[in-house]
């Protein structure tokens, strides 16, 4: 029996690990065996928990493991996945599980492998696995058991316990419409089930399950092609969800990643705001925890998926009767886009955050030319990967003016073209927002930069046109600052926000 011992000091790193995710370990633990399986598309996920042995056990019939897959399921210094091709991370749930389990025991079948591993410490630092037969599976798929430790303490006990967390992380997946749409997608079978201690979740319908009003029912668009579906609604109770969750579930694959009120102020209805928007694409920006979205090195791309989204919010907001805060295109915010713009050059970081051309190829007949096209109905299957890549169906979606293009045709082509670049011009966009209950002076929003003039230090000096505009300048500053550094620690660059408001509110 082959035994095989980790090669990194492991427990510095399931701490580390462990440390990125803002809830219990044990909670982190069946998530992430949960998303595992997605990415083998079963039909069946089976989660048995045992109070009495502190064990859980995660099953699925979904196509299990290669030989390459296990050996990085137990290697530590393996790298996450690529992201963009799933919402697992390679044996991530069963590592973590380390700082409170003992023992982990793992069977897969494939059409290639068929393997087990037991994986226990031996000791507080050495952690090994050795090879088994799987005694569990007589179908192709996955089986993990993790056993915590005897003083190991677990935020669930029970049947309901798991199916609330089920819910908070993967509620798309227990909605008919949205399985529907995975089907189409080929990303899931709308045959997909949770059985929770022999019990199958059925599937519910969550306008009717969270009895929603004022719905509404959307396909979030980037340039003019579907890249998503969503529900906005009203709950008849606060937080819906449960643990202070409320406003809309931005999702991917089926996976929850944050509920967002896109800076907006809704008032007193705020708590009862609900809704769920599945966006495929956005699995390209997720950060390690899958708790956020990785913005400022990817922003503009981001943002063409992110921006239509909160766009169909303001606009179901001022449906209610809500109107946006925003100030936009006075004076002020002109005079101060112009100030930006003339720093652009020496401030690298500003450049890449806006941006001002973006250039795109495209065919236009001339009267003499080496490539002959022919013209098109504009109309490609694009959701939810976009054209150009192989492999990739989604769901033709000509809209309501599909238009025409150019399609390179050497042999049947009737007409000559040449590429040229189309130059489409951008710039940062100012907003004001009365916000006096927060204490950001300023704050990112999409292509915008929301200046708060409700901020104590904003209305110390509104009525001195210079110290004023220094102030939005440093306002700008901070906000920008704060983005690119989200990933790191937010709370700290909010020093200079909560200094500038005491200072304000010292007259």
């Amino acid at each position: 029996m082959a035994i095989h011992e980790s090669s990194v000091n492991f427990q510095n790193l399931i701490q580390d690990l462990a440390e990125i995710y803002p809830f219990d370990v044990d909670e982190v633990v069946l998530v992430e065996l949960i998303a595992n399986s997605l990415d083998a598309k079963p039909t069946r996920i089976s989660i048995d928990f045992d109070i009495n042995k502190k064990s859980l056990v995660v099953t699925d019939n979904g196509k299990g493991m290669t030989a390459n897959d296990f050996e990085q399921y137990h290697d530590f210094a393996a790298g996450l996945k690529t992201r963009g091709t799933g919402i697992g991370f390679a044996g991530v749930g069963a590592k973590i599980s380390f700082n409170i389990a003992t023992r982990v025991i793992t069977e897969t079948n494939s059409q290639s492998f068929f393997g087990g591993s037991n994986w226990y410490l031996q000791s507080k630092k050495k952690l090994i696995w050795e090879n088994i037969q799987p005694e569990h599976l007589n179908h192709h798929g996955t089986r993990v058991e993790v056993i915590f430790s005897k003083d190991a303490k677990l935020s669930y006990s029970s049947t309901e316990d798991i199916i609330k967390i089920i819910k908070r992380h993967y509620l798309p997946l227990l909605d008919m419409k949205y399985l529907e749409l995975y089907d189409q997608l080929k990303c899931y079978s709308r045959d997909l089930r949770f059985v929770i201690n022999g019990q199958i979740i059925d599937p519910i319908e969550i306008v009717q399950y969270f009895t929603l009003e004022k719905v509404r029912e959307f396909k979030p668009k980037k340039s003019d092609k579907r890249i998503g579906y969503g529900i906005l609604g009203l709950s008849s109770s606060e937080y819906p969800l449960g643990a202070d969750i409320s406003g809309i579930l931005l999702c991917t694959l089926g996976k929850v990643i944050k509920a967002d009120l896109f800076n907006q102020f809704p008032g007193i209805i705020g708590s009862r705001i609900f809704g769920i928007v599945e966006i495929p694409e956005f699995a390209n920006f997720l950060t390690t925890a899958k708790t956020d979205f990785i913005r400022h090195s990817k922003h503009q791309k981001f943002e063409s998926l992110y921006n239509p989204v909160r766009q169909e919010f303001k606009s179901w907001l001022e449906e209610l009767g809500i109107q946006s805060q925003e100030i936009i295109g006075n004076d002020d915010a002109i005079k101060l886009e112009r100030e930006l713009k003339k720093i652009l050059d020496d401030i690298p970081e500003l450049s890449d955050f806006f941006g001002f051309k973006t250039r795109k190829d495209v065919f236009i007949p001339v009267n003499s030319g080496t490539t002959n096209t022919t013209q098109q109905d504009g109309v490609e299957p694009t959701f939810p990967f976009g054209e150009g890549q192989p492999g990739k169906k989604g769901i033709p979606d000509e809209g309501e003016n599909p238009g025409q293009f150019f399609k390179e045709d050497k042999k049947n082509g009737t007409q000559p073209a040449k590429p040229i670049s189309r130059v489409s011009r951008r710039g940062p966009k100012i907003t004001f927002v009365e916000a006096p209950d927060r204490k950001d002076l300023a704050w990112v929003e999409g292509n915008n930069i929301a200046i708060n003039c409700g901020h104590p230090s904003y209305i110390r000096v509104r009525l001195n046109a210079t110290a004023k505009r220094i102030q939005n300048i440093f306002a700008i500053a901070s906000a920008i600052q704060r983005f690119i550094a989200n990933e790191i620690d937010d709370g700290k660059f909010m020093f200079i926000d909560r200094m500038m408001a005491a200072w304000g509110e010292k007259k």
